[in-house]
């Protein structure tokens, strides 16, 4: 894709009409750091640092790929994508929110000269633009990904629970980012599926909406057991982690983990130390991936098999299929989303990813030595 087209159809969606009958979605991405751009750039890495980030933080929005594998389920035509990318990294973004609504407005503009009718928000997009509420003025549907990646962490998490055979009854489950969009999800759909004791992290500012949380969760499973803080030390009391926040900076270090603990990251980018990943005594799972048989994004996300996406964008492949023809998630998911967009993924023969994380896919000798820790410590206990 050419820089020069990009700028022209980013003017095209912000003054012109589209008049494009052909349907065609597109999937919001940012850089997480200055290293991916030299996944598309290879040139770049001949530049210092500090004029890659310069660029980086000026250059408008840019098509970095087509998606193909895409078909209709109405009458089996291949639809046609792209990943549009955002090159501001994650901390520029987060440094500078009021820069990084401008890129994403710029980025729905590029995609609507483009021909799309409905985008996905991905990494802090969704985050960054109040779930897609600072966006409605422009004419393109939008989903976050919100529901079926908080679908899919649970389904992680729901596995790892089968595969590890200690009775649920004595699990303790932590949510780290709470508050958000996807961990209060997360935090339903466990409390729905009967884990007794909830874990809900968050900053102590985001309180109130934790507060408001915990109500909910009490209406819908009144026999479990609710922790509210603020204090990530307190995941050193819990057998799995969720995380789901939009820091930039890791969060979880190797001083907060223990023997047997599993930590389920959908973090864009990560909150989980690099030092942690390579620890053997802790399973790390990227939660975010789903596997999307047939369907190629045609661009390196780091993960490990080519028809691998990230949650939020299978959400919005589900929707492309299905032709949907309004907004799906925005601000906030609910359950009937959650059943709804699962439901429809299946049709797709949509299913979790195989174990991974960015280092490697997660083996069974791993697997089963994490399992047998997280046994002597329960029987410990």
């Amino acid at each position: 894709m050419n820089l020069f087209s990009d700028f022209y159809y980013k003017l095209k969606g912000k003054y012109g009409k589209n008049n494009s009958a052909e349907y065609k979605f597109g999937f919001l991405v940012h850089a997480r750091s200055y290293k991916d751009i030299y996944r598309k750039y290879t040139f770049a890495r001949v530049l210092p640092k500090s004029v890659v980030l310069f660029c980086m933080k000026h250059l408008w929005p840019i098509t970095l790929s087509r998606v193909t594998g895409v078909a209709s389920v109405h009458d089996r035509k291949e639809i046609p994508g792209y990943v549009i990318g955002i090159t501001m990294t994650a901390e520029q973004m987060m440094n500078n929110r009021a820069l990084a609504l401008q890129k994403i407005r710029e980025a729905l503009f590029l995609a609507k000269g483009r021909g799309v009718k409905i985008i996905g928000l991905g990494g802090l997009t969704a985050s960054l633009s109040g779930g897609g509420k600072e966006l409605l003025d422009i004419p393109i549907h939008i989903t976050t990904g919100h529901a079926y990646t908080a679908f899919n962490i649970t389904q992680n998490l729901f596995k790892v629970t089968e595969m590890f055979d200690i009775p649920k009854a004595s699990l303790k489950v932590a949510v780290v980012g709470a508050a958000g969009s996807v961990g209060s999800i997360c935090a339903l759909m466990i409390a729905r599926a009967d884990y007794p004791i909830i874990y809900l992290i968050d900053l102590k500012r985001k309180h109130d909406a934790v507060y408001e949380l915990e109500k909910e969760i009490s209406k819908l499973n009144p026999k479990v057991k609710v922790i509210i803080s603020d204090d990530i030390k307190n995941i050193l009391e819990c057998d799995y982690v969720i995380t789901a926040t939009n820091t930039p900076e890791a969060l979880v270090t190797p001083d907060l983990v223990k023997d047997g603990m599993v930590i389920i990251d959908d973090a864009q980018p990560s909150d989980i130390h690099p030092d942690v990943l390579k620890m053997p005594n802790v399973l790390v799972l990227e939660a975010g991936v789903v596997h999307t048989p047939g369907i190629y994004s045609h661009f390196n996300y780091g993960l490990k098999s080519k028809t691998d996406n990230f949650c939020c964008m299978a959400e919005l492949l589900v929707l492309a299929a299905n032709e949907w023809q309004e907004h799906y998630v925005i601000h906030r998911a609910t359950l009937a989303h959650v059943d709804e967009i699962s439901a429809m993924g299946e049709k797709l023969g949509f299913t979790v990813a195989a174990f991974q994380n960015f280092l490697e896919s997660v083996k069974t000798d791993k697997i089963n030595h994490v399992k047998s820790l997280a046994h002597n410590r329960h029987v410990q206990s």
